[in-house]
């Protein structure tokens, strides 16, 4: 049987409720028990003329039963509109993540990416392009340990760790590539600050000299994923307490830590 065929039929089911979230909606509200016209009119907004439509068809398709003018679905409906609500879930959070694909590593993460599905996406905008940079910084200051790997050294990030570790209980980690390294060795202010945060006895500073494909932070028990699409300060970031993305995030830092060199911030000078 041609793949066409075999698609055909499922794809036309899957088409015939997508096109139409009033039917959605009324096979949902089925689900609950029998419910009359009237009742169900009031439930779901649908109008008059068109959930009598909706109800024939669902009816003729086998997957609703009228019983004394009460409507219910039957146990093909159930199963039709719990797989439709399931696929619903699994797409609700397609377009914040369509919006900010483009800035992906360019391998993409090696997780499935369902595990972002409650994660908290925040995006540069017009009238304030810091704002991921800004959401980074505010979960610093709150932090107890944090631990990162990057390929660019932001201002506003160094700040918020030179505060937690000089002034507060911040316990950090940090794996920098080469290049990382020298924007930090190229600022005086950074490299002072990065040498209190060593004196504090609560920084640790790695070099890695292979590639560092993205930003990542720890931070206590939350993961920041940032986006910048290999560029500069993250256009957008991504907030997630999954356990996979976490375990994920946990062992690159490792990974990183282990195939790279502490660096002894005594040899900058400011």
């Amino acid at each position: 049987m041609p793949p066409s065929d075999v698609l055909g039929a499922p794809l036309e089911e899957l088409h015939f409720l997508a096109r139409s979230p009033n039917r959605v909606l009324v096979l949902d509200a089925l689900t609950s028990g029998p419910t009359g016209r009237y009742e169900l009119e009031d439930e779901t907004g649908v109008a008059r003329a068109t959930l009598g439509r909706i109800l024939d068809d669902f009816v003729e398709r086998g997957w609703v039963a009228e019983t004394d003018r009460q409507f219910e679905t039957t146990q093909l409906g159930a199963y039709v509109s719990r797989e439709f609500q399931a696929v619903l879930k699994r797409f609700e959070h397609v377009p914040a993540l369509e919006a900010v694909a483009d800035w992906f590593p360019d391998d993409g993460f090696p997780f499935d990416l369902g595990h972002l599905a409650e994660a908290e996406i925040v995006r540069a905008t017009k009238s304030n392009a810091l704002a991921p940079t800004t959401h980074i910084t505010r979960r610093i200051r709150d932090a107890e340990r944090v631990r990162l790997v990057t390929y660019s050294v932001l201002p506003g990030v160094v700040e918020a760790c030179w505060r937690g570790t000089v002034d507060g209980i911040l316990e950090l980690e940090s794996v920098l590539d080469a290049d990382a390294v020298d924007g930090l060795g190229a600022d005086p202010q950074l490299i002072e600050r990065a040498l209190e945060m060593a004196e504090s006895g609560q920084s640790e500073v790695y070099v890695h000299s292979g590639d560092v494909s993205s930003t990542v932070f720890i931070v206590d028990d939350v993961v920041l994923l940032c986006l910048s699409g290999g560029e500069g300060a993250p256009r957008a970031v991504i907030e997630t307490g999954d356990d996979t993305v976490r375990s994920w995030a946990e062992a690159t830092i490792d990974d990183h830590c282990e195939e790279g060199e502490r660096i002894d911030l005594s040899e900058f000078t400011v």
